[in-house]
């Protein structure tokens, strides 16, 4: 990745680690919405809007394989906190899930984006892990909770590398733009 023309953006948040891939249900129990205190650079128009389509996370799971270019679209969530304490790493949803804010009764839950609504066997083969990497492959350090308007249950297209995929229901996207819906 060439952050030749990097721009940085801060966001706020404080939150405890978050285990990537693991998938843990969290009950509707009030929780407010994490925050994120942290610098991270993403390559200039990396992140853009745009009508942010393409197949959604269960379908694109189907058939990805690791090293191809995909692109595929979910809502930012599947966990009370679905972006990655300092890195630059969070999850997607696929559309067709209904989070707790779809339910139509806005105190029904603090944390809508957990899917906690969902069964776990859904929401496992409904979800994806987007990365930002350097160039040495790694998730750039820094959350990018706010970035751009990078938020819980916002929609987005991601397109990037398939680095990770396995039938137990992993698939980790290198992003290599994201368009926000």
């Amino acid at each position: 990745m060439n952050i030749s023309a990097p721009f940085v953006i801060r966001a706020g948040a404080s939150f405890g680690s978050c285990a990537l891939l693991v998938f843990t249900m969290v009950a509707c129990d009030g929780a407010a919405a994490p925050q994120a205190k942290a610098t991270t650079i993403i390559p200039a128009g990396m992140i853009s809007k745009g009508p942010a389509t393409g197949p959604g996370v269960a379908a694109a799971k189907l058939t990805a394989k690791q090293g191809e270019t995909i692109t595929i679209v979910g809502r930012i969530g599947g966990s009370e906190d679905p972006f990655v304490a300092d890195r630059a790493v969070f999850t997607i949803v696929d559309p067709s899930l209904k989070s707790c804010a779809d339910a139509g009764d806005p105190d029904h839950c603090e944390t809508p984006w957990d899917y906690c609504c969902e069964d776990r066997a859904s929401l496992k083969r409904g979800t994806a892990t987007i990365e930002f990497a350097g160039s040495d492959g790694r998730p750039l350090k820094g959350s990018v909770r706010g970035m751009s308007g990078l938020d819980p249950l916002v929609t987005v297209a991601v397109t990037g590398t398939v680095t990770q995929r396995n039938d137990a229901g992993m698939l980790v996207v290198r992003a290599t733009k994201v368009e926000i819906r």
